[in-house]
C-alpha cells in the first residue's frame, strides 16, 4: 500500500499543485475563452500521457527513450516562450488598458501556450500513474485479493491527495487575488512554473548525460542531485502556496473591507473562512508529502534477510559432463526456502529454489530464483515465512510456485523420487541467459 502511495504522490504532487496555481491564473485573469483554450490543453495531456503510457508499456519501440525525453524539451520550451509571451504583452493582458484587439491577440497567445505547457507537465509525469494498476500483481491471486486491494487502497489515496492538493493550491491562489494579491497571483505563476522548468531540466540532463549525448560532469552531477532529491521541488511549491496561506490568514484578523448590507459583509468573512479551510488543507498535503518522502519510506524499506546459496549434488554423464542436479529431501523439507546455484560453463550462475509447499508431504515448489517481470530479482523469505519477490514485494502463493504467471518463479523441469530432487542440466544452460555474469 505504502508503495503506491509513495510512487503516486511523488509522480503528481508537484504538478498538480502548479496546475491548480495555473488554473486560478488563467480563471481570475482570462475570459472565457481563454479559460476554455486552457481546459482543453488539460484534457489533452491526459490524452498525450495515455497514449505514451501505452506505446511505452505495450509496444517494443527503437529509441524508446526519446517518448519522455522529447516531452522534457517541449516542456522546457514552452516554458521559455511562455516568459517571452508574457513579457511582450504584459500591459495589455495585466492592465487591460490596451485596444480590444491587442488584449484579444495576448490573452489567446498566453492562454495557447498555458494550455500546452500544462500538456507536456501531464505528459512528463502521468503515464507511470496510468500504468501502476496494471503492475498490481498479487502472485496469482486475482484483483479480489487482499494485495491487490491494498496496493489500489494506497494508489487511490496518492491520486487524492494530489487532487487535494490541486484543488487548496487553485481556492488559495484565487483568493489571494480576490483580496487584492494579484501581483502575488502572478509571482507564483511565474516561480513555479520556473521551479518545474528546473525540475524538467535536471531530467532531461540525466537521460543525455548518461547516454553521452551532452558529456558534461558539471551537468551530470547535477542531475543526480536533483534526481537524489526531487522532493524539494515540492517542497519548494508547498513553501510558496503556505506563504500564501498563513498571508490570507493574517488578513482575515485584520481585514476591514467596506460593505454595503450585511449579507456584503457576510460574503467578505465567508471568503475569508473558505482561505482558512484550504490553508489548513494545504497544510494536510504538505504534512502528507513529507511523511511520504521519509517516514513512509522507512516503514515501506524491507530489510531483506537471503537465504544462502547453496550447491547440488551434481551428477555427471558417461563422459564426465554435468548431467543433473540433485537436492537431497531432507535439506528442503523444514518448510523454509532455500536457494541453489549453478555455474554454467559459460560463467552464467543459475539459481533456482526449492520449498516445501505442504508439511509432511512431497509437494515442493522448485522454479529459478527469477521471474518473467522482475528478472533475475529473486526472491527472499520474510518473518512470516512467505516467499517475497525482492524487487516488487509481492507475496508468493506458496501453492503457485512451479506454475506459470505473474511474479511466480520460472518454471523448470525437475523429477522427485524418495530421496532427491532431480534437475536436468540442460534446464540451467537453456535458462543461464537470464542471469547476469
Amino acid at each position: 500500500m505504502l508503495t503506491y502511495l509513495i510512487n503516486v504522490t511523488g509522480d503528481l504532487l508537484t504538478v498538480s499543485l502548479i496546475i491548480g496555481v495555473i488554473f486560478a491564473f488563467t480563471d481570475r485573469l482570462c475570459t472565457e475563452r481563454g479559460r476554455l483554450i486552457v481546459r482543453i490543453g488539460l484534457a489533452f495531456g491526459f490524452v498525450t500521457a495515455g497514449i505514451r503510457a501505452y506505446i511505452t508499456n505495450t509496444r517494443r519501440i527503437v529509441g524508446g527513450w526519446r517518448v519522455g525525453t522529447y516531452g522534457y524539451l517541449v516542456a522546457l520550451g514552452l516554458f521559455v516562450l511562455l516568459i517571452a509571451a508574457l513579457i511582450v504583452f504584459a500591459r495589455p493582458f495585466f492592465r487591460r488598458d490596451a485596444s480590444e484587439k491587442r488584449m484579444k491577440r495576448a490573452e489567446i497567445v498566453i492562454s495557447v501556450l498555458t494550455a500546452l505547457l500544462i500538456s507536456s507537465y501531464l505528459y512528463c509525469s502521468l503515464p507511470n500513474v496510468y500504468v501502476y494498476p496494471f503492475k498490481f500483481d498479487t502472485g496469482g491471486n486475482g484483483i479480489l485479493s487482499t494485495d491487490y486491494l491494498f496496493r489500489l487502497g494506497g494508489y487511490l489515496l496518492g491520486v487524492l491527495v494530489s487532487l487535494l492538493a490541486s484543488i487548496a493550491a487553485y481556492h488559495i491562489a484565487s483568493i489571494a487575488d480576490r483580496k487584492g494579491f494579484r501581483k502575488l497571483l502572478i509571482f507564483s505563476f511565474i516561480a513555479l512554473n520556473a521551479i518545474y522548468a528546473v525540475y524538467d531540466f535536471a531530467r532531461l540532463m540525466s537521460v543525455v548525460t548518461a547516454r553521452k549525448i551532452i558529456d558534461s560532469i558539471p551537468l551530470f552531477s547535477f542531475a543526480a542531485v536533483s534526481n537524489n532529491h526531487s522532493q524539494w521541488y515540492a517542497y519548494a511549491v508547498f513553501g510558496m502556496l503556505i506563504v500564501m496561506s498563513v498571508l490570507i490568514w493574517v488578513c482575515s484578523f485584520t481585514a476591514k473591507e467596506p460593505y454595503a448590507t450585511k449579507a456584503e459583509h457576510r460574503k467578505h468573512r465567508a471568503l475569508w473562512r473558505s482561505g482558512k479551510h484550504y490553508s489548513v488543507l494545504m497544510l494536510v498535503c504538505f504534512v502528507t508529502a513529507i511523511l511520504c518522502s521519509t517516514w513512509f519510506v522507512k516503514l515501506n524499506t524491507v530489510v531483506i534477510r537471503e537465504a544462502p546459496v547453496e550447491d547440488p549434488i551434481i551428477f555427471k554423464d558417461g563422459v564426465g559432463a554435468d548431467a543433473e542436479l540433485r537436492v537431497p529431501l531432507e535439506m528442503v523439507s523444514d518448510g523454509h526456502l532455500h536457494r541453489f546455484g549453478y555455474t554454467t560453463p559459460e560463467g552464467n550462475s543459475v539459481r533456482f529454489i526449492v520449498i516445501l509447499k505442504q508439511e509432511n508431504t512431497s509437494n515442493f515448489g522448485v522454479g529459478l530464483d527469477a521471474c518473467e517481470i522482475c528478472g533475475e530479482a529473486g526472491y527472499y523469505e520474510n518473518n512470516d515465512g512467505q516467499v517475497v519477490c525482492k524487487k516488487c514485494n509481492v507475496v508468493m502463493n506458496t501453492t503457485t510456485i512451479g506454475m506459470k504467471g505473474g511474479c511466480n518463479p520460472i518454471i523448470i523441469d525437475y523429477d522427485i523420487n524418495e530421496s532427491y530432487i532431480t534437475i536436468p542440466v540442460s534446464e540451467m544452460l537453456k535458462n543461464q541467459s537470464r542471469f547476469k555474469k
